[in-house]
């Protein structure tokens, strides 16, 4: 299981229901807050598993019910009453109080309840299902399912007060069809009227200062090009609309003149001028445009977006005492990035506004408490985020200020789901920012879904590359001797150095640090298992100092923002090359320089081709043992290409045996222990 799956499991996935457990024909209870018949929360740690009984079987646990009922269910329509991971015939019970038993050898599902109301109900409920359902006598004419009928059912009911039957809502003519632009009209028509009785929203705070209002189109071109060839376009281009993009800054007091007490805090940190993202990133958002923020790691992204959602914050139309709840929310896809996060905020002390992370395996209670004292900013991962929204702690649509920080990392760890739920209710008139290291299809389409002619800031180039502070040292060994190795090194550490360990799995970092803790090298692990609260205890003793090695997994390859480290040692190399880049990215920050030694062996020869293309465009020496390694694995492709095609050609049908990119012919090869 990877460090993000872990990470899920601590209590990051709560909004998201769990694969079906067919050794105990149960659903995992991990969808909380179900809510019995007096309206109450009931938390999915005092409910019991549901077990639906096999044919012929009867529950023994007791209970006995005063009124019965019984419906012929088609066997091939079994599976669609039991639902996704039992999800449905879950649901039945819960709302109507009801025990459904099911027998597949008779075909009947038999419906016991303590009242007679609640079994006609769960009966009229099951009924439904059956009657809308793939091959039934209500099936439109037009060839739709049954599937788009429960569809539109469960999209018209107004709450779940409401029982099946109470069809009035959708528009359907005699034949079964459904009038589908109506109800859109009519889905858009009340859209259109919950999002009317929000207050007002003012998103433009900008005065543009009349020196960068001045600027010719050759200074401004000049100025992006030297700020590390900063491109900039409104990234869905739509006809006949001017672009209208604001001028970069040189100044801090260019954008935040007209805030002094901000101004003042930004002093305090020692800046001396904004960083290429902040400088043409900050005047577009404080004139209120969406905006898409393309940089690398440690390019002072967070403060780009962090400043202008304190001033939009502020100086709302609606004063911050009279307000439903916080205004700014920043979704991120770790922990530790979430509380970095927090930590800049807390940087700034502006007019009072407080701020709460947000993040499974954190205290919940505590987080619940904090959030219902009054928060301004919370910072979050995206699956205690939608637990909390479905206990009814945090309510989204107060938010008018949306940040997500590192999406591509987001989408690669599955969190798309939670967050498309999220956007879908928050109002759409919010401003959006979306940062990013990279631009893959996924998060261009989350822009395009979700932004409104957003535009992108983009540092340097879009091809993917990690930064040019960091020296880049290739070592091409045996995986034996890859502890003898960093033990060489931790022995050589100066004074001053700090490191970051990388490891592929959370074995694979124990193991490591136990053995040099054992040899009598001082340093600390953190990894997907770990408690949060060693977790963060190492993060701390890295940087202040008390360790100088820290042993991770790529849960630490984002969100870490510790200016002094060194080095970074890819002791196993990752899974793929963003990766590589995020983890060479820790080093070299904050304008200082930093060196990323990498362990290659033959399993990695997959990646070799990528990894040159990345050390070419920093200047970096290229071994030529890599570009062998590279070499040999396209001609292994091209040889398994050809041997598949004659394969193919001789039995008229695909007989590729495949290959294992990252593994090499012969698999894993060695099972050494390092």
């Amino acid at each position: 299981m990877s460090d993000w799956e872990e990470d899920w499991d601590n209590g990051d996935s709560k909004a998201t229901s769990k694969p079906y457990n067919k050794r105990n024909n149960a659903k995992d209870n991990s969808i909380s807050n179900r809510s019995d018949e007096s309206g109450r929360h009931r938390s999915s740690e005092n409910r019991a598993p549901i077990r639906y009984p096999q044919a012929g079987e009867k529950r023994s646990n007791g209970q006995r019910h005063k009124h019965s009922e019984k419906i012929e269910v088609p066997s091939d329509l079994v599976g669609m009453l039991i639902g996704r991971g039992g999800a449905n015939i879950q649901r039945i019970q819960n709302d109507y109080n009801v025990r459904v038993d099911l027998d597949k050898e008779s075909g009947t599902a038999t419906i016991n309840g303590n009242t007679e109301q609640n079994v006609k109900d769960a009966y009229n409920d099951i009924e439904h299902h059956l009657n809308n359902g793939p091959g039934s006598r209500y099936n439109s004419k037009d060839g739709s399912s049954g599937h788009q009928s429960n569809a539109i059912y469960n999209f018209q009911l107004k709450g779940r007060n409401n029982k099946p039957g109470d069809t009035d809502d959708i528009e359907m003519d005699p034949s079964g069809v459904i009038d589908w632009e109506a109800l859109n009209k009519k889905a858009k028509k009340e859209r259109a009227a919950r999002w009317s009785k929000l207050p007002e929203l003012r998103k433009d705070f900008y005065n543009e200062d009349p020196e960068v209002a001045n600027l010719t189109p050759r200074e401004v071109a000049r100025l992006r090009e030297e700020n590390n060839n900063i491109t900039v376009s409104r990234v869905f281009q739509q006809e006949n609309v001017s672009e209208n993009i604001p001028n970069p800054v040189w100044k801090f007091e260019q954008c935040f003149s007209a805030y002094p007490d901000l101004l003042e805090e930004i002093y305090k940190q020692d800046f001396r001028k904004p960083s290429p993202i902040q400088s043409q990133a900050w005047p577009i958002l404080l004139k209120g445009e969406d905006m898409i923020g393309i940089a690398q790691t440690g390019t002072g992204k967070t403060l780009a977006f962090l400043l202008p959602a304190m001033i939009h914050t502020e100086y709302q139309l609606t004063p911050r005492s009279q307000r439903k709840g916080p205004n700014v929310l920043v979704l991120a896809p770790t922990r530790e990035l979430a509380l970095q996060i927090e930590k800049e905020v807390n940087k700034y002390s502006f007019r009072g506004m407080k701020a709460v992370c947000v993040y499974g395996g954190g205290n919940r209670r505590e987080q619940i408490s904090v959030v219902k004292g009054g928060v301004e900013i919370i910072i979050c991962t995206p699956g205690r985020l939608n637990d909390l929204i479905e206990a009814e702690v945090i309510d989204v649509t107060s938010i008018t200020y949306l940040i997500l920080d590192e999406a591509d990392r987001m989408l690669d760890m599955g969190f798309e789901p939670q967050i498309r739920k999220v956007l879908l209710d928050i109002r759409p008139d919010r401003q959006t920012v979306m940062t990013s290291a990279t631009w893959p299809p996924g998060v261009r389409r989350l822009a395009q879904s979700y932004m409104s002619n957003p535009i992108q800031v983009c540092v340097g180039s879009l091809d993917l590359a990690a930064t040019h502070t960091v020296k880049q040292v290739i070592e091409i060994m045996d995986d034996g001797d890859k502890f003898y190795k960093i033990r060489e090194f931790v022995r050589n550490m100066g004074k001053d150095d700090k490191a970051i360990v990388f490891c592929g799995k959370k074995t694979r970092a124990d193991d490591l640090s136990s053995d040099l803790t054992l040899e009598g090298y001082m340093c600390a692990c953190i990894h997907g298992s770990r408690e949060q609260s060693d977790r963060e205890q190492a993060i701390a003793d890295i940087t202040s100092g008390h360790i100088k090695l820290l042993i991770a997994t790529d849960v630490a390859s984002r969100g870490l923002d510790i200016e002094d480290i060194t080095h970074v040692i890819n002791f196993d190399f990752p899974r793929n090359i963003e990766e590589y880049v995020h983890r060479v990215g820790r080093t070299g920050r904050a304008g200082r320089s930093g060196t990323s030694i990498s362990f290659i062996t033959r399993e990695d020869w997959g990646v070799a081709k990528e990894l040159i293309s990345i050390l070419e465009e920093a200047d970096q020496e290229v071994p030529i043992d890599l570009r062998n390694m590279a070499e040999r694995f396209k001609s292994m492709k091209d040889r398994r290409a050809n041997e598949s095609s004659k394969f193919n050609d001789r039995d008229g049908n695909s007989g590729s045996r495949g290959y294992r990119g990252g593994g090499g012919a012969g698999g894993r090869g060695r099972r050494d222990r390092y």
